[in-house]
């Protein structure tokens, strides 16, 4: 999935009103997430550092272009990586971490599940559209 804004957002702002609608920094007990120029070695850190993790990850942004995290709907567990690029005008939505399929349609991602719970909020920040592709697993 891939979100448009209108303005220039940070991690700080975008990640942080994410986690205030509830979604969280957790991945299996640990936050998980990309700040490395060639975007491939994943840290993990203990949970409640998330601050820290927010302030790396505009470092990141800012310095070479890229970072993402993982973050995951409440208790679910269902999530995936959100990917902030320069910009800070993009979002892209990786929604593979407990993946939550269509009933109605084996190996299909509910995207209706994930945007119930991510459109609120982005819309808040300035989303002025979004795109989405998928194919089955």
């Amino acid at each position: 999935m891939r979100f448009e804004f209108s303005r220039e957002l940070s991690p700080l702002e975008l990640i942080g009103e994410l986690i205030g609608s509830g979604w969280r920094m957790e991945d299996g007990g640990h936050i998980s997430y990309l700040v490395e120029s060639d975007m491939t070695d994943w840290v993990r850190r203990p949970l409640g550092v998330e601050r820290l993790v927010l302030n790396e990850m505009e470092e990141a942004r800012q310095s070479h272009g890229a970072c993402a995290v993982i973050l995951s709907w409440k208790e679910t567990g269902a999530g995936g990586s959100f990917l902030m690029f320069s910009s800070g005008r993009e979002l892209f939505l990786d929604p593979r971490v407990d993946t939550v399929f269509r009933q109605d349609a084996d190996g299909y991602v509910d995207f209706e599940w994930y945007l119930a719970k991510a459109i609120p909020v982005l819309n808040r920040l300035g989303l002025i559209g979004y795109t989405i592709s998928d194919l089955p697993a």
